[in-house]
């Protein structure tokens, strides 16, 4: 099978074109910087020549670079937390979603998986998030790209186009070509101070999403596409049981000082009041805050049953991702001496 890939340089775009090399498939990958891409294939062992070199909002290279494709993967994404960047980040999730998925059904491509987000269904109020979960009303431009994106994708479903949508968790893991955001979340946790509060985290190894991805490009939709759609949800873990989990991969005791949900959500008000008087970047804001204390469990039970695969080990993950931060200088040592000392 060959398919058309976007995000091959990103983290899950780059694990899920490794997926599916590794099983055999052809890609064609559109990127903006081919010399990246092959430097990160070939230091994985793979060999990736066809490119498209475009913008993921670029429709006539888009609709060029698919012909003779037998499957579409968007995976692509512009992430930034910088006010100054809201509208432009905006624009070009949707812009080049609408690309991308638009065209794949335009053409007539009968095997199409959008990559969105949970962060589009997380919302109080429910005792668990699943595929039935309405649209939440976010607020920061990335999250508001990713829903209304969603919201698109369910009209072509609706009218009969086969597109599957999967929705990750937080994705964490090992082999990240730009230090993804909850990665750098993790390298915080261990290094600075790890949230002691209400909820809890709940995150999906990156090699696990991209498996999800294969399967899901291998067995496409046949009918009923407004019932393609799939949390990949990893495992949730209670803030004080993450610590422990952590704390048993680093070797080392993580400061976590207990900040109840209300004075989280406090700092993201005074943040997001100050980056409208000074723009700056911060993770920090009420919409984060709101998922740090106020997370409902997401469940990936349809994904499983519907592919009857399973998610690794909560150990291994933490363990590859934590060794990976380190070896590759994200995390200093002294901050994991276990993994550092184990390699």
């Amino acid at each position: 099978m060959k398919i058309f890939l976007t995000g091959g340089t990103g983290f899950v775009g780059a694990h899920t074109a490794r997926s599916l090399l590794d099983a055999g498939h052809e890609l064609r990958l559109l990127v903006r910087n081919p010399d990246a891409a092959r430097t990160y294939f070939s230091r994985h062992g793979h060999e990736v020549s066809d490119f498209v070199v475009a913008d993921m909002c670029d429709e006539n290279a888009i609709r060029q670079g698919m012909v003779g494709c037998d499957a579409v993967l968007h995976a692509a994404a512009a992430v930034s937390l910088d006010p100054r960047k809201a509208q432009q980040t905006y624009e070009n999730n949707v812009g080049g979603m609408k690309a991308v998925i638009g065209s794949a059904c335009d053409l007539g491509i009968r095997n199409i998986v959008y990559v969105s987000s949970l962060s589009v269904l997380m919302q109080t109020g429910f005792d668990e998030i699943n595929e039935t979960t309405p649209l939440a009303n976010t607020r920061e431009a990335y999250s508001r790209s990713k829903r209304d994106s969603d919201e698109y994708v369910r009209g072509l479903q609706a009218r009969g186009c086969p597109v599957q949508v999967t929705y990750p968790s937080a994705i964490v893991g090992p082999d990240d070509p730009k230090l993804s955001e909850a990665n750098h979340a993790f390298a915080q946790f261990i290094s600075q101070m790890i949230p002691n509060t209400t909820t809890g985290f709940q995150c999906v190894d990156v090699r696990d999403l991209a498996e999800a991805h294969r399967y899901l490009l291998e067995h496409p939709a046949t009918g009923d596409f407004e019932d393609a759609r799939y949390i990949i949800g990893g495992h949730y873990y209670p803030w004080p049981e993450l610590r422990q989990k952590l704390e048993a991969v680093t070797g080392r005791r993580l400061f976590s000082l207990p900040i109840p949900g209300p004075v989280f959500r406090a700092m993201g008000q005074v943040m997001d009041l100050l980056k409208k008087i000074v723009p700056f970047e911060t993770p920090i804001s009420v919409e984060a805050m709101g998922y740090v204390t106020q997370w409902t469990p997401a469940s990936s039970e349809k994904y499983l049953r519907h592919s009857r695969l399973h998610f690794r080990e909560p150990a291994d993950t933490l363990t590859d991702t934590v060794r990976w931060l380190a070896a590759s200088g994200h995390l200093k040592t002294k901050f994991a001496p276990r993994v550092a000392v184990h390699p």
